[in-house]
């Protein structure tokens, strides 16, 4: 198969395209050290982690605080199971419950009102090594750095 000059250098001016939707917001790179000052855009969701720990004294599972903005005039649904973090090692660590001291309880779907915010605890399934990706409901987020 042979392609023209015009359509060759057509299919590589818009394979950068193909990579990010149009509107989609890239995904930030940030250090550990600065989540809590960086939300996270899912739609009209803000997400930010609050605390974020990669794993217990590098041994037990990871755990994420989660502060969730609704920015739209509507109630929106936030999915605590659709966060997923995605370790250097390539293994996957998601939202296993909610965490509170030594109790825990399944992670539900919270339907947050307009304009509001709401924060959780989550334990993890996993650790997370760093540098990670995290993901929502499969859109990437972040890359999360030491």
């Amino acid at each position: 198969m042979h392609l023209s000059p015009l359509t060759l250098v057509l299919v590589i001016l818009s394979l950068p395209l193909s990579q990010t939707t149009v509107g989609q917001v890239p995904a930030v790179r940030v250090r550990t050290a600065e989540l809590d000052r960086t939300p996270l855009t899912a739609g009209p969701l803000k997400i930010t982690l609050a605390q974020f720990r990669a794993s217990f004294l590098k041994i037990g599972s990871a755990s994420v605080e989660v502060q969730v903005v609704n920015t739209a005039s509507t109630f929106t649904t936030f999915s605590p199971q659709k966060l997923s973090f995605l370790g250097s090692d390539n293994n996957q660590a998601d939202v296993l419950a909610i965490q509170s001291g030594d109790s825990y309880w399944s992670a539900q779907d919270r339907k947050i009102a307009p304009g509001a915010r709401t924060k959780e605890f989550y334990a993890l399934n996993g650790k997370v090594h760093l540098p990670a990706r995290l993901y929502y409901d499969e859109k990437l987020l972040a890359e999360i750095v030491e």
